[in-house]
């Protein structure tokens, strides 16, 4: 993977799947088991809650993009980014296993 399709992985990650699984495990389960606050309490208008996390890593990724000359000089820069990858797709899998639980 190169640079530029890893960031894109991390948004997809933690903006698109991590917001979706929440709103499914939260109007499957209840806004109460959220552990975020900040999120807890955007739940009750999902859309905005989905709008704040896309948001969040469209901009981390906007961020990455503009440092990418100074990221590539990090050792081991590319498992970082696989690592959130992983993490992002473990909270995922965290979340729609709560909502699984409740049907």
């Amino acid at each position: 993977m190169d640079y530029a399709e890893l960031v894109v992985s991390v948004v997809i990650a933690w903006g698109v799947l991590d917001g979706v699984s929440t709103l499914v495990a939260a109007a499957l389960v209840g806004i109460e088991f959220e552990s975020n606050p900040l999120v807890r309490a955007l739940l009750p208008t999902p859309s905005l809650a989905l709008v704040v996390k896309l948001a969040a890593a469209v901009f981390a990724g906007g961020l990455a993009i503009a440092g990418e000359r100074f990221v590539r000089t990090v050792p081991g820069w590319r498992w970082y980014f696989l690592g959130l990858i992983a993490f992002g797709a473990g909270v995922t899998g965290l979340n729609l296993g709560v909502a699984l639980a409740a049907v």
